[in-house]
């Protein structure tokens, strides 16, 4: 690899830091196929607060914020990394619950990038925006957890919203530094 391709590799694959709890993952497995709750969990998959949501969501900021914010960039992107991860996690799940992972919600609907909070140019926001869509998360994952009868899938649900809380810890933090003026809070 010449020098040129090499420092384009360097700018394009430097190190990320994924914020992370040191606890592992319950098993990926299920009590039993069940459609029903597979087409629970889609909303979490690709609805409209979902994984897919978030991931597109986070990029978008990182994208856009890399030269203005840049630690706040980096946080974002590496909790879009995580949230990759839980993505992942859903659609095997789904799969072992009789579903079908293509990205649309419980209610037949595909997918769309309007779900995102995009707020060009207004970091601030974009940060609000990010707590929004953990708080959103936590408590339809809970809700999730109430109508899954599967100790197993509300095992790794109960995990998800761990990594959930500490992404919501890691952008209070970013909204108390970088917009300290109570109008910065929406």
């Amino acid at each position: 690899m010449d020098h040129e391709k090499r420092e384009l590799s360097d700018q394009l694959h430097g190190t990320i830091n994924v914020p992370h709890i040191r606890e592992p993952y319950p098993p990926i497995k299920v009590m039993e196929p069940n459609p029903q709750y597979a087409n629970i969990l889609l909303d979490s998959y690709a609805g409209t607060v979902s994984e897919m949501t978030a991931i597109s969501m986070y990029l978008y900021h990182h994208y856009v914020s890399e030269d203005a914010l840049p630690e706040f960039a980096d946080v974002v992107e590496g909790v879009a990394i995580v949230e990759m991860f839980h993505l992942e996690i859903l659609a095997k799940l789904i799969i072992l619950l009789g579903g079908d992972p293509r990205y649309l919600g419980s209610n037949g609907a595909w997918w769309s990038g309007r779900y995102v909070n995009y707020l060009t140019g207004e970091p601030c926001l974009q940060i609000h925006a990010d707590i929004q869509a953990e708080k959103a998360a936590i408590k339809q994952y809970r809700q999730q957890i109430i109508a899954i009868d599967d100790p197993h899938v509300q095992n790794m649900l109960q995990r998800i919203i761990k990594d959930e809380q500490l992404h919501l810890s890691l952008f209070k933090k970013l909204l108390d530094k970088y917009c300290p003026r109570p109008s910065c809070h929406p």
